[in-house]
């Protein structure tokens, strides 16, 4: 049955009643929404059919098909407890610890066994006084504090790698929780497409039945320009669906291969996944300078090259004491045979020190010293760079914060509004044969794109937050890492000075 358009008939009652209705469905789904539309095609007319087709169109997302609960925790748990490179950095730590527990004894002692002046003319043991077997043992002392400083050392290398689990898993919260919102933008703006898809097809089947019945004013073209409009959407749809199975496929990169396939639902307001930092609201600019720059000293990638510069100080120690001198103790035993008359004699028993004269070779020693002082200063220069680029980064990200909400409320509070009023006004005037159907589709058109637009934009401003709680993950310290400082710190207490 053909429905034909009649704008001088009043039917503000039933359409108030289709309004009403519709936009009581408008939380439901896209299929119960469109059955009701079309259940009430012919009882309510061409006009009030035409406007719950825009209460549909801004129904947003709720035909959107519910996906597999896998929540951004659960995600970013997985791939910190299945990341490799975590669990190297723990082989090298141990592999420190090993080395730290290994200084802690002395060297190993030199045992000789000699027989000692034996004639020649005979070969008898028992011919000359001094023949005699003879057992050394000689031992070197550590030089002055080499052991505690290289034990020192071990300890600070050691927890490099503490800081550097927890600069991964930071980066892991960061990449992670980016691919997530990339999935959830290409989730909605299919979901937005579809939306607009379905009111596509309703309007067209409105225009072939004006076009079929030789409604006055109606053309081909207008038929034929739907058709072109609806097949643009279905390609940036297709678009959609590719950049997310993409973002799909960066993301299971992080996790074990047999969770690939899945697909997630995100629960809530993002808001609620991705909250500001608290030191990004302080308003006071004194207070806030100073928390920021405690943050980013205490950054975990900041605090491994601290770390770093320890450990260098401590291998400048050590290498000044390396030119303290070596000293050794020695004892031999030496046992006679009897003589060869059967005379008994004497065993004869030797004690002595030993050390070396490293300040002939003074040179080498100082040419040792700078080169770790030069080391040191070379890691306090990699510090000043990364604590700049931390620095550089959270500025950045703070100033996409700041105009991606002003964009937001922007968004909210006038263009969503404003393309809402055109899409409906436009509505009004083709009911009413004062606008054209071409109108209609512009002002659907225009208003996907600005519901993109508004996306896009809510996705990149929690994008931003994502990187400001990166730069400031101190203020949310390991407890490995605290764990780890206390333990090298009693350590530490114990070195002898």
């Amino acid at each position: 049955m053909s429905l034909q358009i009649n704008p001088r008939t009043p039917q503000r009652l039933r359409i108030a009643l289709a309004l009403r209705q519709a936009s009581r469905l408008a939380a439901r789904s896209a299929e119960s929404l469109v059955t009701v539309i079309k259940r009430n095609k012919r009882m309510l007319g061409q006009e009030a059919w035409l406007w719950g087709l825009v209460l549909f169109a801004s129904a947003g997302n709720s035909g959107a098909t519910e996906l597999t609960h896998i929540t951004l925790k659960t995600l970013i748990e997985t791939a910190q407890a299945q990341d490799p490179w975590l669990a190297g950095s723990r082989y090298r730590q141990a592999r420190e610890e090993a080395f730290r527990d290994g200084a802690v004894g002395l060297a190993a002692p030199t045992v000789t066994l000699g027989l000692n002046n034996v004639p020649t003319n005979s070969f008898n043991l028992n011919q000359e006084p001094m023949t005699q077997f003879q057992l050394g043992v000689q031992q070197m002392l550590p030089r002055g504090r080499t052991v505690a400083l290289t034990r020192q050392k071990f300890d600070q290398t050691g927890l490099i790698q503490t800081h550097a689990r927890a600069a991964r898993k930071a980066d892991i919260v960061r990449q992670v929780s980016q691919l997530y919102l990339e999935i959830f933008r290409y989730q909605q703006t299919a979901a937005l497409i579809e939306n607009d898809l379905t009111l596509f097809d309703q309007l067209i089947e409105n225009a072939l039945s004006q076009y079929t019945t030789g409604a006055l004013g109606f053309h081909q073209q207008e038929v034929i320009q739907a058709q072109t409009e609806r097949s643009r959407l279905i390609d940036r749809l297709n678009l959609a669906r590719q950049q997310q199975d993409q973002g799909y496929a960066a993301l299971w990169a992080w996790l074990d291969p047999g969770a690939a396939g899945g697909r997630m639902h995100i629960e809530g307001a993002l808001s609620q996944w991705f909250p500001v930092p608290a030191v990004v609201l302080i308003q006071n600019p004194a207070l806030k300078a100073q928390a920021l720059n405690e943050a980013f000293a205490a950054h975990p990638v900041v605090r491994g090259l601290d770390q770093g510069v320890n450990a260098a100080d401590t291998a400048t120690d050590l290498a000044a004491e390396r030119s303290k001198p070596q000293w050794g103790i020695n004892a031999r035993f030496g046992q006679r045979p009897d003589s060869a008359l059967g005379a008994s004699r004497a065993d004869f028993l030797s004690l002595g020190v030993s050390f070396d004269l490293p300040m002939l070779n003074r040179r080498q020693q100082n040419s040792q010293v700078a080169a770790a002082i030069a080391d040191r200063e070379s890691v306090k220069t990699d510090r000043a760079l990364m604590l700049r680029q931390i620095k550089a980064g959270y500025d950045q990200a703070a100033l996409n914060y700041e105009h991606l909400l002003v964009r937001q409320q922007h968004f909210k509070t006038q263009l969503l509004l404003q393309v809402s009023e055109e899409a409906a006004a436009s509505l009004a005037a083709y009911t009413t044969e004062s606008g054209s159907f071409s109108d209609v589709l512009q002002a659907n058109m225009s208003g996907l794109k600005i519901k993109t637009d508004a996306l896009n934009v809510e996705v990149d401003l929690y994008q931003s937050i994502i990187d400001l709680s990166y730069y400031l993950v101190a203020t949310n310290a390991s407890s490995e890492i605290t764990q780890g400082e206390a333990s090298v710190e009693a350590r530490l207490q114990r070195t002898v000075k």
